[in-house]
């Protein structure tokens, strides 16, 4: 069952770790993901025209792309942070809020560029703009299994569209399904929900207020016990190309990672 915690936790930042295991700058909630700066947000959707649930979840799939670097897929963010001469950087896997992927949607407009982002950071741009637009929906963290053959971790939404039924939403196609009916119906109440043979295991989930984690029976762990499971996942514990390949043919549209891939990509990326 879903066991709704009293407190929101804290993503793990450089102001507290080092920069190999910080996922922020600065301490911040989890839920300040989807509502940092939201005014801001909300303005720049209204310039984007982002005017409805269709229009956010297929801009953000449609518009950001997936990292790679040296033909394989990457959540290595190195951002940097300056301050007179000092440079800090996060080293690892930083974890994009809403207002990160639209900042940078917002500016490789203007420089030309295009803006880039992990299955975390898109769905959590999604999940961030729906929130604006009063839509009832969660981030969620889990695994993804593909005949019970774990693939790696993940990050997706759920959400309740205008047919007043719950769906899937992966941020990481490279084209949108048929709105609404392409994005699988699910059951919000649990945490397994399948497409195809592909079947996404939520560990946890969160909006802006709320954080919540899956538990088995009365065995109640300490909260934020599955936020740090998941911040302890690899880059080989999610990037791996047998998890896009098995999204690919489940869904029948091609990811992000798999389209961009070139003969460097075939030559490096075969796990």
């Amino acid at each position: 069952m879903w066991y709704r915690w009293d407190f929101m936790p804290k993503v793990p930042s450089l102001e507290d770790s080092s920069s190999w295991t910080a996922k922020r700058f600065t301490s911040i909630a989890l839920g300040n993901l989807l509502s940092h700066r939201r005014n801001w947000i909300k303005k720049k959707m209204q310039e984007l025209g982002i005017k409805t649930p269709k229009d956010a979840i297929e801009f953000g799939i449609k518009e950001v792309k997936y990292p790679l670097y040296m033909g394989k897929p990457d959540d290595l963010h190195v951002w940097n942070a300056y301050h007179g001469k000092n440079c800090f950087k996060v080293m690892k896997d930083y974890w994009d809020s809403c207002f990160d992927v639209m900042m940078e949607v917002v500016l490789c407009r203007r420089f030309k560029c295009t803006p880039l982002s992990d299955c975390e950071g898109s769905s959590i741009y999604i999940a961030g703009m729906l929130r604006i637009l009063n839509v009832e929906c969660y981030e969620v963290f889990g695994e993804v299994y593909r005949s019970d053959k774990r693939l790696g971790g993940h990050g997706w939404l759920i959400a309740k569209l205008e047919d007043n039924k719950w769906h899937l939403i992966e941020s990481t196609l490279d084209t949108p399904p048929e709105y609404p009916d392409g994005y699988p119906v699910i059951d919000v109440d649990g945490n397994d929900w399948t497409v195809g043979n592909l079947r996404y295991h939520g560990w946890l989930r969160f909006t802006e207020t709320i954080y919540e984690e899956w538990i088995e029976g009365d065995a109640k762990m300490n909260g934020g016990k599955r936020l740090d499971e998941y911040v302890k996942l690899t880059r080989k514990d999610k990037e791996r190309w047998i998890k896009y390949k098995a999204i690919h043919e489940e869904w029948r549209i091609p990811t992000k990672p798999s389209v961009r891939r070139g003969l460097l990509s075939r030559l490096r990326w075969r796990k």
